[in-house]
């Protein structure tokens, strides 16, 4: 395994951000489960298109922390026709991948884009945002906002609908998804129509051993919240709003909102708890537990909670781009 140069472990600007046996064990977790998720998302059994979605194309996009590479799916022609026929541009998701703020493969998330795609007829982008231990908080939640944005801004040139965007994503990528919402509603600007959580974290400031699961081995352990707080939010406060979603004092100005949680997940508390937060605040939430799984079901058998799952996605999509 090559390693980066000590400057690079050890220094972020003029401050020291992660310590050498953080950024080893963040590299390892990287040659581990990179490999696992290419082959996850080849995985012919948790793909539910019925239409022929064709390859996705690679786009670059600008953003405040360098370029970053973005897959995007594009609907069939006929859905591109029927949404012409109504009056109206296809819209547009966002899917901000998972992999525990390290892991990144932008094409673990390919059901679920090839399924949006197919069946709700909406443009797809995922995009490969920056992890650690390259980066810290809030590299990733900036890049991954900057590209809403530039959604928005190019939906005229692109031939999609710029006032219907919707951003979504499990585990990491459900709590960027939170955070993008949250800074536009900061901004002022337009909103996300919608926004999904699978699986994600909203309270990065628990202790890891704050977590807890009644599975023996869940997928999310104590010891990877240790890493994670070791590495990407390294020397944060983990009490400020973009780095909790849940802690955002104007949650009650959240678009729709779709949570999906599981009974084995160690972060499964804490999306209950905002889903009911956000509820009693008087947004639109659909909120939904899946008995008998752990973290990632959109992704593994069972087959039948994955397509469900993915199903819920799509509906509360398509609600929202009406």
């Amino acid at each position: 395994m090559s390693l980066p140069d000590e400057k690079e472990i050890l220094m972020f600007g003029s401050d020291p951000v992660i310590d050498l046996r953080s950024t080893l064990s963040a590299r390892a977790l990287q040659l581990v489960f990179r490999p696992m998720f290419r082959y996850q998302s080849a995985g012919r059994h948790v793909q539910f298109a019925t239409k022929p979605i064709a390859k996705p194309e690679r786009i670059t996009v600008r953003t405040r922390h360098g370029n970053v590479r973005t897959l995007l799916y594009s609907p069939t022609a006929e859905s591109v026709t029927a949404w012409h026929a109504a009056g109206r541009r296809p819209p547009v998701h966002l899917i901000v991948h998972g992999g525990g703020f390290i892991v990144r493969v932008p094409m673990q998330e390919d059901n679920v884009a090839r399924y949006l795609a197919s069946e709700v007829g909406a443009y797809v982008l995922i995009p490969d945002y920056d992890t650690a231990p390259k980066v810290r908080f809030p590299v990733s939640e900036e890049q991954s906002y900057d590209v809403f944005r530039w959604i928005q801004a190019n939906a005229q040139s692109r031939g999609w609908d710029g006032d219907r965007v919707s951003v979504g994503g499990p585990s990491a990528g459900g709590k960027h998804a939170l955070s993008v919402v949250t800074m536009a509603i900061d901004d002022g600007g337009r909103l996300p129509v919608a926004v999904t959580a699978e699986y994600a974290a909203a309270d990065m400031a628990l202790a890891p051993s704050a977590r807890t699961s009644a599975k023996k081995n869940p997928v999310v352990p104590p010891q990877l919240v240790d890493l994670i707080q070791r590495t990407y939010f390294k020397g944060v406060d983990l009490t400020s709003p973009l780095a909790s979603p849940n802690r955002y004092p104007r949650l009650a100005e959240f678009p729709p909102t779709l949570v999906l949680t599981a009974e084995y997940d160690t972060l499964r508390d804490e999306m209950n708890a905002l889903a009911a937060d956000l509820a009693e605040r008087g947004v639109q939430v659909t909120h939904r537990q899946f008995d008998g799984v752990d973290h990632g079901f959109t992704h593994f058998p069972p087959v039948e909670v994955a397509r469900e799952a993915i199903a819920m996605i799509g509906e509360h999509l398509r609600k929202a781009y009406a």
